[in-house]
């Protein structure tokens, strides 16, 4: 595999020319790059130059391209230059395959679906894409229906409100919404992708209660702003993206999914307009960006890359990174593809799979490394591995020392709701305990309209005799889940184990006859629960609080009721109301 690389400079067709002569396009597979910068007044027409020199030159072979910002040639970061890639594979079986949407009506993921299911020896799919969240969601999707072998990588083109993002392949058309697909299969083909953060969570987590796209309302029912103007003393105003780009949220959707996603603007409403959308339901974490820790990251993943031992690196790095870093911004790219040979761009996103799942992510470093055939030693590599710093910054001390509080205060409270849980429901079923239950039920606000329901299993002690106490068990969990499931669910309504096989309910703010139809529905639909050889019913009492009357005596009235049904032939409910 060779990866040959130039700019759009005056020397640009010898070079392109001397490309072709030094390899045989008719007999490998190959593709071809193009990042243009996305601030360029006359980029359209460098990129129809660009495209018409390399048909005549490089005939067949197909090219790819994206606005960016900040191209990335021979592992440096250049700008204001057209970055023109060609990669070119070595061994006979390696292809190269394109697929572009740009109608977002169309159903591209069944057209991409359809289309690589014939591919053999699929090794890595890259994905570019333009003003596309919805098509890059469904692409992605289909993506992780892939053996979890096959990588998939790549980024969101760059730009503005002056300036469109926009990609574009072989015809030549420039497309402000869309995405493309390049398909790399091979026999000997090998890829790695990798990921870089280094950003480190601070504080307790938040979860996002309200939220829509990528605007996030609520944090914990409060506006989310509150996050930065109550710990950080983050001001509204146009120095807002700046100061709260050093400290991003780390998002966690599942225990297998954490991303990065950075505030872009605050809105009136207190609402915060973030990079990429956050799901309502995902619990955020503060964290900081330690130029340390962030490059103790990027080092170790440096490891891995050079340890792989790639022929050709493709490097997708985060705007947003490359304004943290500033004048440094440089620093991680040089140090990725140190003796290796390297290009990119910076992006608005980028795009990884991982542990199965395709994630967009923001302030990240994703690289593609790839190789055709067996590993081989690369030469002149600093073997330093080294990476601690003998120093470090008073704030990032600070930062470690808060953190490790947080850490601990959240093990304790852990705990504490861990105790109070044990505390407070049953071992067995997971309903409340007879001493949380009556203690709500005596602190329940009389003022207001409120019902007991209890209820007892039918021939509990037949069941136990007959299949065990284990089936008994069975019997009691069993009931319980379909309280927890189906009926606690709703507001206003708890349940708890009152002894044995009886339970209570109490319900408040509903009607008499709200109570009286439900109750008689769950009669019903217990009895329906277990089928293996005997029959689980329940009976039932049901009565209203009175205004003159006593807690106990409600408590009383309604255990009555219930022992009623019991000796009117089980299996129904007795109530007052």
């Amino acid at each position: 595999m060779k990866l040959f690389q130039t700019t759009f400079n005056p020397r640009f067709i010898p070079t392109i020319r001397e490309w072709a002569q030094s390899t045989s396009l008719r007999e490998h597979g190959a593709i071809i790059h193009i990042y243009a910068p996305y601030t360029d007044k006359s980029i359209y027409y460098k990129l129809d130059r660009i495209q018409k020199i390399l048909n005549i030159e490089l005939p067949g072979v197909p090219v790819v391209g994206c606005s960016a910002i900040g191209e990335i040639i021979n592992g440096s970061i250049d700008y204001n230059e057209c970055v023109i890639t060609l990669t070119v594979f070595d061994e006979p079986s390696t292809n190269v395959h394109v697929l572009s949407f740009y109608d977002l009506r169309k159903n591209c993921s069944d057209v991409f679906f359809n289309t690589i299911k014939d591919i053999p020896d699929l090794k890595g799919i890259e994905i570019i894409c333009a003003n596309s969240d919805i098509m890059l969601e469904k692409v992605s999707n289909k993506a992780d229906e892939l053996p979890e072998d096959i990588e998939v990588f790549g980024a969101v083109a760059v730009g503005d409100d002056d300036n469109k993002p926009f990609i574009f392949t072989d015809d030549n058309d420039y497309h402000t919404e869309g995405i493309f697909l390049v398909l790399y299969s091979g026999k000997d083909l090998h890829i790695q992708t990798n990921r870089m953060f280094g950003w480190k969570a601070i504080g307790y987590p938040l979860h996002v209660t309200k939220a829509e796209g990528s605007v996030v309302y609520e944090l914990d029912g409060k506006p989310a702003y509150d996050v930065y103007s109550h710990y950080l003393n983050i001001k509204k105003g146009p120095n807002f993206f700046y100061d709260a780009l050093e400290f991003p949220w780390e998002v966690q959707v599942d225990d297998e999914t954490f991303y990065i996603r950075h505030a872009k603007s605050v809105n009136p409403d207190g609402s915060i307009v973030m990079s990429t959308s956050i799901p309502v339901g995902s619990s955020i974490r503060l964290s900081y960006g330690d130029p340390l820790r962030i490059m103790e990251h990027t080092k170790q993943a440096g490891l891995l890359i050079r340890d792989f031992a790639p022929e050709a690196i493709t490097i997708y790095n985060c705007f947003g990174r490359k304004l943290f870093w500033d004048e440094q911004d440089n620093i991680e790219i040089v140090e990725i593809s140190k003796h290796m040979n390297a290009a990119g761009f910076s992006a608005l996103g980028e795009i990884m799979r991982y542990k199965g799942k395709t994630i967009l992510n923001n302030l990240s470093i994703v690289t593609a490394s790839m190789r055709e055939g067996e590993k081989k030693e690369l030469t002149g590599i600093d073997e330093d591995q080294n990476i601690a710093s003998p120093s470090m910054p008073i704030t990032a001390r600070l930062a470690v020392f808060i953190n490790t509080i947080t850490e601990e205060l959240m093990e304790k409270n852990s705990q504490l709701n861990d105790m109070l849980y044990k505390a407070s429901h049953d071992a067995l079923t997971g309903l409340l305990n007879r001493g949380a239950i009556e203690r709500i039920i005596y602190e329940t606000d009389n003022s207001s309209d409120w019902f007991l329901i209890m209820f007892d299993i039918d021939n509990f002690k037949q069941i136990n005799d007959t299949y065990g106490h284990i089936e008994g068990d069975n019997a009691l969990k069993t009931i319980a889940k379909y309280i927890t499931d189906k009926i606690t669910v709703n507001e206003n309504i708890e349940c708890g184990r009152w002894g044995g096989e009886e339970f209570i309910m109490l319900v408040t703010n509903k009607t008499s006859y709200y109570v009286k139809t439900n109750a008689e529905d769950m009669i019903k639909k217990v009895n329906q629960l277990l089928s293996i050889g005997y029959e689980l019913t329940i009976s039932a009492g049901a009565t209203k609080h009175k205004k003159d009357e006593s807690i106990l005596q409600t408590i009383t009235r309604v255990d009555e009721l219930m022992y009623k049904a019991k000796n009117n032939g089980k299996n129904q409910l007795c109530c007052d109301l």
